[in-house]
């Protein structure tokens, strides 16, 4: 499987030696990585990786060839449906509302509206920043993999003990939860040591009381956007390739506020 900008390609689709996959040592259980240098050459970048339990010939690299099963999770391309269809149609809305305070004259309650559907059209626009930056994820047998603004990380699924999605409510704590930040995939590491193996994760390491009873309060998240499909296409992808580390859907819960 090839990443491109946009997504992957499957490795039988294009030539071996050409091939785009996570890089890692021999032997060495680390996070796969890759980092963009341009757009343009994306396709000219080859990155290689050794499979988690075979030692390659001296003295060279062996790309890892992932399976024709391999899950790809575009997180972009829904982050771009949701402004396409959320962001147009209160973009519409606010012309029109100006267009008519324009022709018709002004009145309170056209105003209100104006603003109301400007504020959720700006919501959109801010909520999809992320649509370009080529955002998903990749579940293989080997591993899972996580790409963001060009820079793929990846851990072998020996190294996790479960996959699951968690959701926050609407409103916890008498306070709000932003769209953007109740849905999450969230990943637990199998042991006390991950962290320090893969410093590159901090970025998304949380550590909080236990969601699900036998599973550690220290993980990682990865928020996905609201109002889409996501957290169903992740669970179809986990299940297929690793059905044994997926936990489920479960509830979230915030740190209660601290009394000022």
């Amino acid at each position: 499987m090839k990443w491109l900008p946009g997504g992957w390609q499957r490795a039988d689709r294009v030539n071996d030696e050409r091939a785009t996959v996570p890089r890692g040592e021999a032997g060495d259980r680390g996070t796969a990585r890759y980092t963009s240098e341009g757009a343009a050459r994306v396709e000219d970048r080859t990155v290689r990786a050794q499979p988690p339990h075979s030692a390659p010939p001296p003295g060279r690299s062996v790309p890892v060839v992932l399976g024709a099963d391999a899950q790809d999770v575009d997180v972009s391309a829904s982050s771009f449906r949701t402004l396409l269809i959320g962001g147009g149609i209160s973009g519409l809305l606010t012309v029109l509302c100006a267009a008519t305070l324009a022709n018709k004259g002004s009145t309170v309650g056209m105003w209100i509206w104006q603003l109301v559907f400007g504020v959720i059209f700006l919501w959109f626009a801010t909520s999809s920043r992320g649509m370009l930056s080529s955002r998903g994820f990749l579940f293989d047998r080997s591993g899972f993999y996580a790409r963001t603004r060009g820079e793929v990380v990846g851990v072998s699924w020996d190294e996790i003990a479960a996959v699951g999605v968690g959701t926050l409510p609407w409103i916890q704590h008498n306070r709000s939860v932003p769209p953007d930040r109740r849905v999450a995939l969230e990943f637990y590491p199998a042991d006390a040591g991950f962290a320090s193996r893969h410093p590159e994760l901090d970025r998304w390491r949380i550590e909080e009381p236990p969601s699900m009873p036998g599973l550690p309060g220290e993980r990682y998240r990865f928020h996905l956007p609201p109002f889409s499909k996501l957290a169903r296409s992740v669970e179809h992808a986990v299940q297929t390739v690793a059905p044994r580390k997926w936990v489920g859907h479960y509830k979230r819960e915030l740190p209660a506020p601290t009394a000022s």
